[in-house]
């Protein structure tokens, strides 16, 4: 038996779509794919120096570029129409912001919009201005703008002013009477060091041709930490004294005890008669018995609760533990991960150590300016006067 094949019978119409179809294609590969820019624009030029007449202009073309493809004078059409269109040579549609054709964007213009809206991104005045992020950032950094980072601070509730502001009074009253007032203050204070310790993304970087992919492991399944009690008396570090849980009142009257009676004992009987003793509202502080064995060492000379003088609750940017102690041991002690809970407390160790006395004496000058600030913002939040 013969087998005959089969031939595939179209109509002479479907023939011919299909052949303008492909065609169309293959004209539409040849503008997006073959040519750059560069010779987009020499077959614009060409058509303009032609008095508008495509053919020649292809002719033209082959001439002075005979190595290279040869644009049909179709081609050159479709790029001429495509330039009136949409004012670009080529197919690719535009991506990113759009641009704003025919407008000017003033520098002033820039930080206007900047100062208006300060919390905006670069992004956000790129997009509003027309301009690229390099020139916003250029415009922002010659205008003399800078983004600033805000500082966190303690949220102060209503009646903290005043007994802030009380506080500060009572201090210069008594600098006045006794200079060396700030340095008969013995203050203390609790911190807690954990494994996972503090990681700031921001100042944290990696510089690299290419991405390197780094990671900073920052939480970990095994987990320990140790608490930690200081003082600052007379320019001088005291401790790290170390305690395992949390800080109740019967463990801090331990911890009092087994501190105090040293340090006054090894003390000369003119400091001892102007030592004040300070500590916070932690309700650890606030027990009878820790109250009882306050008044019986230091009588009425106490800075906290029971005392002379009641220390502002909210208040740990004016206590030199607060606003300089346990971020400087924190920075030092985690500039490297530890490992262990006893790596750990050596690196509380040597941290303490290491602060001096002169840096201890200019965190007492920074504590009396800053006392002098907190009054003269009447007791409110200071830190933008510094």
């Amino acid at each position: 038996m013969q087998i005959r094949k089969k031939r595939h019978a179209c109509s002479p119409e479907t023939a011919i779509k299909e052949t303008a179809s492909w065609g169309c294609s293959m004209l539409m590969l040849m503008v997006m794919a073959v040519y750059s820019k560069a010779e987009y624009c020499e077959m614009v030029l060409l058509y303009g120096q032609c008095r508008r007449k495509a053919r020649s202009a292809a002719r033209l073309y082959r001439q002075r570029f005979p190595a290279g493809p040869h644009p049909s004078h179709q081609t050159i059409l479709t790029v001429v129409k495509r330039l009136r269109e949409t004012g670009c040579i080529t197919s690719r549609p535009r991506s990113g912001r759009p641009a704003k054709v025919g407008r000017q964007v003033q520098p002033d213009e820039v930080l206007a919009y900047a100062l208006a809206y300060p919390k905006c991104s670069v992004r956000e005045i790129s997009q509003h201005c027309g301009l690229s992020k390099s020139q916003v950032w250029k415009i922002l950094s010659e205008s003399g703008a800078h983004p600033y980072r805000p500082t966190p601070q303690q949220v102060l509730v209503d009646g903290d002013a005043e007994r802030r502001y009380a506080w500060c009074n009572f201090v210069m009253n008594q600098i006045q009477v006794q200079p060396t007032f700030l340095a008969d203050i013995m203050w203390t204070d609790e911190a807690c060091f954990s494994r996972n310790g503090m990681y700031n993304r921001q100042s944290t970087h990696y510089w690299a041709l290419d991405n390197p992919k780094c990671f900073v492991d920052v939480r970990h399944q095994m987990r320990y930490a140790i608490n930690v009690w200081c003082a600052i008396y007379n320019n001088k570090l005291i401790g790290p004294i170390f305690y395992n849980g949390a800080l109740t009142g019967a463990r801090y009257l331990q911890l009092l005890q087994k501190v105090i009676p040293d340090f006054v004992e090894n003390l000369p009987l003119f400091n001892l008669k102007n030592l004040w003793f300070q500590h916070d509202g932690a309700p650890a502080h606030k027990t009878s018995p820790v109250k009882q064995y306050l008044v019986k060492e230091f009588g009425n000379q106490i800075l906290g609760y029971g005392g002379f003088q009641e220390w502002p609750p909210r208040s740990p940017d004016l206590t030199p533990l607060d606003f300089f102690l346990w971020g400087y041991l924190k920075q030092q002690v985690y500039a490297t991960p530890p490992q262990q809970l006893q790596d750990l407390k050596r690196r509380i160790t040597v941290a303490c150590a290491n602060v001096s006395r002169c840096m201890l004496q200019r965190v007492q000058r920074d504590l009396q300016a800053r006392i002098q600030m907190c009054i003269v913002a009447d007791g409110e939040k200071f830190e933008h006067l510094k």
